[in-house]
This record gives structure tokens, C-alpha cells and sequence, in this order.
């Protein structure tokens, strides 16, 4: 996966994205998207307004980020429409231990990194009266 420099700042254990926003502490730091979680609007304001509880989500990625040699390896929290998005790195928790606000994905080198659609509907099986 390709590393990313952007101006920014890890958080640890901030309660909500507001937080992220608010210090502007930003340094140059080194970045690994490991994986993109696509979340529907909804989903994405109550992560962001919940960093530090438990997401269903996050739980089968939290063994891919972690922090080596200086870079950090995260996973990119977003919706589709959005410009922005969450850097997450769970440090093998169920929650946003490490997070750090992006205000442009566009920053990121995000080529051939993996996308989980959890803003997809699920297709519903069809009851015996349907048929």
C-alpha cells in the first residue's frame, strides 16, 4: 500500500470528530490507508459523534493498523459524498483509540487500497408468499 505525508494530527481516545477539528496541531505525519470503510451518511454522523464506542465496522479491521517506523497504518472512514473523512487507527480495539480528521481524501494516495461498502443496502430474501 502506498504512504501518504499529510499535515495532520493523531488524537488519542477524542470522543467526537468536533474535537479533531478544533486543535490545530498539525504536523507532518506518514500515513498507510490500509482499507477504505464507505459508510451511509447516518452511519457516518453517529461514528462521528462516537469515537470511542464500540463499532461493528471497525472490529474485523482492527488488526490492520497499527504504528512501524514512523508511519502509521490506518483505515480511511468516510461516506461517498463527502469530501472528508476519519483516519482510524484502533491499535487492535473496537473503537477509534488513534483518529485524525482529513478534510480532503484527495490528500491521500488511496490507489488500489480495498473498499468496504457498508453503505449498501443488503438485498432481502424474499418470503415464501413473494414467490
Amino acid at each position: 500500500m502506498p504512504k501518504t505525508t499529510i499535515n495532520g494530527c493523531f488524537y488519542f481516545k477524542a470522543s467526537h470528530a468536533q474535537e479533531l477539528m478544533e486543535d490545530k496541531t498539525m504536523q507532518p505525519i506518514q500515513v498507510e490507508v490500509v482499507k477504505i470503510l464507505q459508510l451511509t451518511g447516518q452511519q457516518f454522523r453517529d461514528f462521528s459523534a462516537n469515537l470511542l464506542r464500540d463499532m461493528p465496522f471497525l472490529i474485523p479491521n482492527k488488526k490492520l493498523t497499527g504504528y512501524d517506523k514512523g508511519v502509521t497504518r490506518c483505515l480511511l472512514v468516510t461516506t461517498r459524498n463527502r469530501r472528508d473523512g476519519i483516519l482510524v487507527d484502533c491499535q487492535g480495539y473496537n473503537f477509534a483509540r488513534y483518529s485524525c480528521y482529513v478534510p480532503s481524501k484527495q490528500s491521500l494516495d488511496l490507489r488500489d487500497v480495498p473498499i468496504d461498502h457498508y453503505d449498501l443496502k443488503l438485498r432481502q430474501p424474499r418470503s415464501q408468499r413473494e414467490r
